[in-house]
């Protein structure tokens, strides 16, 4: 009898095992996701992250915790969608023979769309909330060390060459591990809500999310976005306004609190901020707002390439080689429609559409969640519209885990969740509005 029970303990153990080590990688993977430059080649997008990524897949698979369907039925139009996406760039670029490129690049939306959901996706949700508050710690380390470099180093690009490229631009501007100051205030605009989201169900203490809500605007004034800044305080809004209730209001209030402070005191604001965000918003004039004006003359001549190929495009990364600028538009949506015609448009929308299903399917009895995945969505969106291709890993993490919360259910027996940060208050119950 002894011999026929050790060989299934061993078993479970190893599922154990596997499953909880998977988790640890995981959890890493998360927290690392946002550091981009960290990559052995740097020409090639495979950084620390997505190798952190891949060994939790195939741990998780040998403990048999991947689920085949994680965004349960909304699975099927999210896989329908990339699938229409990758056959339009696929066609455009066999047809304009340029194919190579093509396979490098649906590798990459395949792992950021396809692959990163199985692995990330999770049935419970308090094993999502671990995962959230990873990619919170994560961002909030990488805004907290560039700041401490920034002013270290006086925003100076050459005494930051050694830590990673473009981590301060040539124009002051922060970027961090991000490589790009607009992309490093795209994941602070994507970040926020999941702040705000687990401060409100106490898994983030309110004096912790007071500090980290901080160190975050201060990345953003930093990074001298003007998307950055609107989409942070587009987001903000839409949180406190869907997710409603009074405990919205004690961030907003140390927030208020904190900025009336430093107004008191005399701090000034950064000049880099002040010189591409705080004139536009002064004068009004949304010209002024750093490079507008040459995306917006990028985004005409998409139109009338749009125009002569509506149908099937110009193939994958083309776009740089016709345009008059030598460079792709800043608009995922004219770029996808240029180079892989209206399958791949239709198909990136359909993508979009279903983190603002899982939303809605939660609107009423689980406003929190539906405000998170709205607010992480909406700078997503916003972002979109003045970005090139999105499958950096960067951009699918943040949307893929308030999706994954929308999602996933609470656990109905009196358990109590590991948590990573301290909490005053113990949300359990299912369905509950919070």
């Amino acid at each position: 009898m002894r011999g026929d029970a050790a060989p299934g303990w061993q078993y479970q153990r190893f599922v154990i095992t596997m499953r909880g080590t998977g988790e640890a990688l995981l959890l890493a993977a998360i927290f690392f996701s946002a550091y981009i430059t960290w990559r052995p080649v740097p020409d090639i997008l495979f950084t620390l992250s997505d190798s952190l990524f891949l060994m939790a897949l195939l741990l998780r698979l040998a403990g048999g915790a991947l689920n085949p369907q994680p965004m349960q039925s909304l699975t099927v139009p999210w896989l329908f969608g990339l699938f229409l996406l990758l056959a339009g760039l696929l066609v455009g670029s066999v047809v304009n023979d340029t194919p190579m490129r093509w396979m490098i690049v649906s590798l990459q939306y395949a792992t950021a769309y396809a692959l990163l959901p199985l692995v990330c996706i999770d049935v419970d949700r308090e094993v999502m909330h671990r995962r959230c508050v990873a990619i919170v710690l994560g961002v909030v380390a990488m805004e907290g060390f560039g700041a401490l470099v920034y002013w270290y180093t006086g925003g100076s690009r050459d005494a930051t060459m050694n830590l990673s490229h473009e981590f301060i631009s040539g124009a002051h501007r922060l970027g961090a591990f991000m490589a790009d100051a607009n992309w490093n205030a795209a994941l602070i605009a994507m970040t926020v809500p999941f702040v705000l989201y687990l401060g409100r169900l106490g898994r983030i203490s309110p004096f912790l999310v007071t500090v980290f809500l901080a160190v975050l605007i201060i990345g953003l004034l930093l990074s001298g976005s003007f998307t950055g800044f609107v989409a942070t305080s587009s987001a903000t809004a839409t949180f406190w306004v869907l997710a409603g209730g009074r405990r919205n209001w004690r961030p907003i209030a140390a927030l208020v609190l904190l900025a009336v402070a430093i107004f008191l005191i005399g701090a000034p604001v950064p000049a880099v901020f002040q010189a591409r965000v705080g004139l536009a918003l002064e004068n009004g004039d949304i010209a002024q707002a750093g490079t507008f004006v040459g995306r917006w003359e990028l985004m005409k001549e998409a139109w009338l390439l749009v125009d002569s190929h509506p149908l099937i495009g110009i193939g994958v990364d083309r776009y740089r080689e016709i345009s008059a600028s030598k460079a792709p538009v800043h608009n995922i949506y004219l770029l996808l429609w240029a180079e892989g015609g209206l399958p791949a448009l239709l198909g990136w929308l359909m993508m979009i559409m279903v983190p603002i299903a899982a939303a809605l399917h939660r609107w009423r009895d689980d406003r929190a969640a539906c405000a998170l995945v709205m607010a992480v969505a909406l700078p997503f969106i916003a972002f979109s519209m003045a970005s090139p291709h999105m499958y950096a890993r960067n951009w699918a993490v943040p949307l893929i885990l308030a999706t994954g919360v929308a999602l996933a259910h609470r656990r109905t027996e009196s358990i109590t969740p590991n948590r990573l940060l301290p909490a005053k208050r113990q949300v359990s119950g299912w369905p509950a509005r919070v």
